[in-house]
């Protein structure tokens, strides 16, 4: 007898007591899991945010590259505009949402592998591969200059053009500057930039908080008459001042990041 009561007491269930403890330590674990989970995906939601952000600051990085090259591939005082007459300005326009230049910042820019002759219609280049005909192209001599559309290409190292009014000698710059206009929306938050290539403005970037451009002198000081500015052709130094912003991600806040940029062309 006493042996079947053992089997019975054996084949007992979990008692209540037990059954509470095994969900309370069950519940400990869940709750542990989870909160690993929100924390993970919290962290992770924070550093792609962040990552956003950073990634539209970076555009100033890129402006900042295209203005070191303005007055590139133009005569020593700018590029007439509207070309191929009216005043000439490196930096026709600029304000504190906008600014418009002329630069070569593809590097098309070549120079003349001879010499030639006023009159010449053909000139032999080091390298016109970033030349195409309808380009508009500057020959600069000193306070010689004049300018000229291609009107065709013989390979990579000769240019068609109109009869030229003067004489050039070997060496000189063959210019293909573009006129280049980037251009901040505050309502949107949106940047652009218009590269002179008949595409129009095309968006760089959105998420801006802010961004605002500063000009200065060659004394170095703040350029503040008017806005937009009404002597661009004096500055020296560009300053950029960008906030971004990124999408509110589920899980975590949204990331600003901001980034000062000082920028002084070297052909001003």
């Amino acid at each position: 007898m006493s042996a079947l009561n053992a089997v019975r007491r054996d084949e007992r269930g979990f008692t209540l007591t037990e059954l509470l403890i095994t969900v309370a330590i069950l519940g400990l674990v869940m709750a542990a899991v989870l909160g690993v989970q929100l924390t993970t995906q919290t962290m992770f939601s924070r550093g792609e945010n962040q990552a956003e952000a950073q990634q539209s600051a970076r555009v100033a990085m890129l402006m900042e590259e295209d203005l070191r090259m303005v007055g590139y591939g133009c005569p020593d005082q700018g590029c007439p505009t509207p070309p191929p007459g009216g005043a000439q300005r490196a930096i026709p326009a600029a304000s504190t949402t906008s600014i418009t230049f002329w630069a070569d910042t593809l590097n098309a820019s070549t120079t003349l592998s001879a010499a030639v002759a006023a009159g010449a219609v053909t000139l032999p280049v080091v390298d016109a591969s970033g030349i195409a005909a309808n380009d508009r192209i500057y020959l600069t001599n000193g306070d010689t200059w004049e300018t000229r559309v291609v009107t065709a290409k013989t390979g990579n190292d000769r240019l068609i053009v109109a009869a030229l009014t003067n004489a050039y000698p070997q060496g000189v710059q063959v210019g293909r500057p573009r006129q280049i206009v980037y251009t901040y929306d505050p309502g949107t938050g949106t940047l652009t930039k218009d590269a002179g290539d008949g595409n129009g403005p095309q968006t760089l970037a959105t998420g801006f908080a802010s961004l605002t451009y500063s000009f200065y002198d060659a004394n170095d000081t703040l350029i503040t008459p008017a806005n937009p500015i009404g002597n661009p052709q004096t500055v020296r130094r560009i300053l950029i001042q960008t906030t971004t912003r990124s999408a509110l991600a589920s899980g975590g806040g949204a990331s600003t990041f901001q980034i000062n940029t000082n920028v002084r062309p070297r052909n001003l």
